[in-house]
C-alpha cells in the first residue's frame, strides 16, 4: 500500500493555492513550505486521538502560526467531531479542498483583508499577552466579525468569543483580568464601545477565573462530608429529632414513645432539615459555603467573590482601522502593563513608560532575577515551556528574558512592597521547584531583585538589570 504524503498542494478553480495536510504536520518549522507557496490550508485528518487534532490545530493556526497567518481554514468534514471548542478556529468543515464553499470563502476572507487593509506582516517574535489579544481581534475582523465578549465561560458559550475557549493554555495565560483590561483600554482609545449588556458573574479574587466549585461545609470543622435529612415532628409525644432516628425495620417508629408513624399530617409532619457532619458529629440546621477555584486552586467564601459585569463590545471605525493597520496594538501597549510574556525591549519600556502612566500612581514595580539553564542549553521552546509553567498560576506577572536570564514583574502598593515581595517569590520558588521535579536538566536560582519607583532614573535602573552578580559564595 503507498504510504500517503505528508502534505501537498493544489489549486482550486479561483487560482488560490490550498495546502492540503494529510498527516501531522508542524508548518513553521518545515523549512521548504514558505508564506507565498500557500493562499489557505485544508485539514485532511480524522479518526486520530484528540491530542493529535489538537496539535495540528495549533500547528496550522492562522492566529498563532506566521506561515497561516489569517489564511483560510478548512478541514474534512469528519473531522468536526473531534475538534470541540477548537472547531470555532476553523472557517468550516467539507468534503474536499475544491469545494464550492471554501472556494468562495477563501475569496471572501481575502476581499475583508483588502477592504480594512489588514497588515499580514510575518514576525518571528513570540507572542506577547497584547499581540495575542490584537490577533484575535485581528483574525475576527478578517472573518467579518466586529462583536466579541472577552470572558471564557464553558458553559455560556453562545453569544461569547469562542477563541478564548479553544485550547486548555488559553485559559490559564490569558487571565479574565487581562481580557478586561484590555477591553476597558479599547473602550478609552475610542477602539469599542458596548454594545449589549450579557451576564452578571462572580470570579476568583485570585486568578480572576470563572470556573468556580461551589461545597456546602460543616461550620465547624469546614468538611463538606456532610450528610442532610428531614427532622420529623411526632405529634403524639412532641419528640422532634432527625428521619434516621425513626427508621426502624423498613417503617417510621417514634424513638421515644415507640408508636408508629403512618400519615404525614396526622401522626407527624417535616418542619425543617438538619445537617450531619461526618468528620466531626456536628449537627447544625445552616451550613456554610466554601469556594474552590479549579484554575488556581485557591479557596475562598461566596462574599469574597470578585463581582464582574460581562458586555458585549462593538469595533469603532477608528477601532477597525487601527487593528487593521497594528496602531491600536502600539498605543494599548503604552497606556498599562499587561501580564503575560513580553520580549525584553517592551519589558524594559514599561519601565520607562510606568512613572507616566496615571492608573499607577502610589504604585511601584518589583522585578525578580534568575538565571536558569538546561544542562548548558538554553533552547526558546524550552524557555518558552518554562515561562508558561509561572503565568499558568500567576494571573498577574510579567516576564520575559535576557540570553539564560529570567525576570519577572509585578505591580504592588509602594507601602506593601515588602510583604508583595515575600508572596511573590514564594510563589514563584515553588513553580520552579515543581518544574524542576519534572523536567530534570533543568535548574534555577534567583540572583537579585529589584524595585523600581516613580522617582527612579529609569535609564539607570534598566542597566542595572543586566550588571554582572558577583557569586559571594
Amino acid at each position: 500500500m503507498e504510504k500517503k504524503e505528508i502534505y501537498k498542494i493544489v489549486t482550486n478553480v479561483k487560482g488560490r493555492r490550498i495546502l492540503v495536510v494529510n498527516q501531522l504536520l508542524d508548518v513553521d518549522r518545515t523549512p521548504e513550505l514558505h508564506d507565498a507557496d500557500f493562499d489557505a490550508i485544508y485539514i485532511n485528518i480524522a479518526h486520530r486521538s484528540y491530542e493529535e487534532n489538537r496539535l495540528i490545530a495549533r500547528w496550522t493556526s492562522p492566529m498563532r502560526v506566521n506561515k497561516c497567518y489569517l489564511k483560510p481554514r478548512f478541514g474534512t468534514s469528519s473531522l468536526e467531531e473531534f475538534m470541540h471548542f477548537a472547531a470555532y478556529l476553523f472557517d468550516g468543515f467539507c468534503a474536499t479542498p475544491f469545494d464550492d464553499k471554501f472556494t468562495d470563502y477563501i475569496e471572501q476572507i481575502y476581499n475583508k483583508i483588502e477592504k480594512y487593509g489588514i497588515h499580514r506582516e510575518i514576525s518571528n517574535d513570540l507572542q506577547t499577552t497584547t499581540k495575542f489579544l490584537s490577533n484575535i481581534v485581528k483574525y475576527d475582523i478578517s472573518r467579518g466579525r466586529i462583536t466579541y465578549t472577552n470572558c471564557t465561560i464553558r458553559g455560556l458559550a453562545s453569544g461569547y468569543t469562542a477563541s478564548y475557549l479553544v485550547w486548555y493554555d488559553n485559559q490559564e495565560t490569558l487571565q479574565h483580568d487581562e481580557r478586561m483590561k484590555f477591553n476597558i483600554k479599547m473602550e478609552e482609545l475610542g477602539f469599542a464601545e458596548k454594545s449589549k449588556f450579557i451576564e452578571h458573574i462572580h470570579v476568583c479574587p485570585t486568578c480572576g477565573h470563572s470556573h468556580l466549585l461551589f461545597m456546602e461545609c460543616c461550620p465547624r470543622c469546614n468538611s463538606s462530608h456532610i450528610h442532610e435529612e428531614s427532622m420529623i415532628h411526632h405529634f403524639r409525644c412532641a419528640n422532634v429529632s432527625p428521619e434516621s432516628t425513626y427508621e426502624y425495620d423498613g417503617e417510621l417508629r417514634c424513638p421515644k414513645c415507640k408508636k408508629a408513624l403512618r400519615h404525614i399530617g396526622v401522626d407527624y409532619d417535616r418542619p425543617a432539615r438538619v445537617f450531619t457532619c461526618y468528620e466531626c458529629d456536628n449537627t447544625f440546621i445552616a451550613s456554610t459555603m466554601r469556594v474552590v477555584c479549579s484554575n488556581c486552586r485557591s479557596e475562598t467564601s461566596p462574599e469574597k467573590l470578585i463581582p464582574v459585569d460581562v458586555w458585549e463590545y462593538k469595533l469603532t471605525r477608528a477601532g477597525l482601522q487601527a487593528f487593521a493597520t497594528d496602531n491600536a496594538l502600539l498605543q494599548i501597549e503604552s497606556k498599562d502593563i499587561y501580564s503575560g510574556y513580553s520580549q525584553y525591549s517592551e519589558f524594559t519600556n514599561i519601565i520607562k513608560t510606568f512613572p507616566d502612566m496615571p492608573g499607577y500612581i502610589g504604585y511601584v514595580l518589583v522585578i525578580f532575577r534568575y538565571e536558569f539553564n538546561y544542562d548548558g542549553a538554553s533552547e526558546n521552546y524550552r524557555l518558552f515551556d518554562v515561562m508558561r509553567a509561572v503565568i499558568s498560576k500567576m494571573a498577574t506577572i510579567k516576564i520575559t528574558n535576557r540570553g539564560d536570564n529570567l525576570y519577572l514583574m509585578v505591580v504592588a502598593e509602594a507601602d506593601e512592597a515588602n510583604e508583595e515581595y515575600i508572596r511573590v517569590k514564594q510563589l514563584i520558588d515553588q513553580i520552579l521547584l515543581e518544574y524542576r521535579v519534572s523536567h530534570p536538566g533543568f535548574s534555577s536560582k534567583m540572583l537579585k531583585s529589584y524595585i523600581f519607583e516613580h522617582t527612579d532614573r529609569a535609564d539607570t535602573f534598566i542597566k542595572s538589570l543586566t550588571e554582572k552578580i558577583i557569586d559571594e559564595e
